[in-house]
């Protein structure tokens, strides 16, 4: 091989090499922000999860239902 196709292979090698790099930072921030996500999700349910067992406390879940106004 010549010195130019060398070159030229090199070249093509950082090239791939650039763009695999770019790919991994870029999956490594994607998966940082759906971790991140899923974080405030569990929260979330956590939060409906202790709300409804408040609720239901108080006799306003499903057995403690108030019977629906005479109108309906």
């Amino acid at each position: 091989m010549d010195t130019e196709a060398l070159q030229q292979r090199i070249e093509d090698l950082e090239i791939r090499l650039a763009h695999q790099e770019y790919t991994q930072e870029e999956q490594a921030r994607i998966q940082m922000e759906l971790q991140q996500a899923n974080a405030d999700l569990s929260r979330q349910v956590q939060w409906l999860r202790d709300r409804l067992r408040e609720l239901e406390e108080r006799g306003g879940g499903p057995e403690g239902a108030e019977p629906p106004p005479p109108h309906y």
